[in-house]
């Protein structure tokens, strides 16, 4: 089916329950150019509209085409402080990249998440950030512009392994992590079309651990 933007912008602006573009465009905390750009480029937010969906309780169905049942029922849009903080996602891609750090990058959006949620998996908010993953080396895991929520405070790679953004030889990766016996570091890639890299003990001032990623998450359209 043919999805006319401007029609889904407006269905957006009247799930959100706000009056117009510019009041939509804050509170993805982004510009009015950006909504004005959708608009003239016909291109469809997805991205934008999955959270509005999961946010407001609204069918993205119903946001993308206009059919089925609106569902009434909303989730608060600004929930309440002590219930979800908001998580700084920067516009830097992980797996290809200069190395800069994180911090430097711009914020392009805060997304919304449960604090009890957090604090089951005995994390810390202030040392969530996220970042987009670019590339195919971590299919079927990890997808290309999937965003990844990282915990900052975990820069130790142990013999337990995990999934690691990484600064590589001055380049930024996210692949899966493994301290060796031997201390040397093992990086490996899910897609098996991509070889492995070991790094000698003699070697590693050449990797920093940017951090642990935790969660990972795309829309389903």
């Amino acid at each position: 089916m043919e999805r006319n933007t401007h029609e889904v912008i407006e269905r957006m602006i009247e799930a959100a329950g706000v009056k117009n573009s510019a009041e939509l465009a804050r509170l993805f905390n982004t510009s009015s150019s950006t909504v004005t750009n959708w608009k003239k480029r016909d291109t469809i937010p997805y991205k934008e509209v999955y959270e509005l969906s999961r946010q407001c309780g609204v069918s993205m169905d119903w946001i993308l085409t206009g059919e089925g049942d609106q569902q009434e029922e909303r989730i608060q849009l600004a929930p309440k402080e002590n219930e979800f903080f908001q998580l700084p996602h920067y516009s830097v891609e992980a797996s290809a990249g200069n190395g800069s750090l994180i911090e430097a990058e711009n914020i392009d959006q805060h997304l919304a998440f449960r604090e009890s949620w957090v604090k089951r998996l005995g994390l810390k908010p202030d040392n969530l950030i996220a970042i987009y993953a670019r590339g195919d080396s971590m299919e079927p895991t990890i997808f290309s512009g999937d965003t990844l929520v990282i915990d900052k405070s975990m820069n130790t790679v142990t013999s337990d392994g995990g999934i690691y953004v990484i600064n590589y030889d001055g380049e930024l990766f996210v692949k899966r992590v493994q301290k060796q016996l031997n201390g040397t570091v093992a990086i490996t890639s899910d897609n098996k079309n991509y070889g492995d890299i070991v790094i000698a003990s003699a070697d590693l001032n050449t990797l920093k651990i940017i951090g642990r990623v935790i969660w990972s998450g795309h829309p389903m359209i």
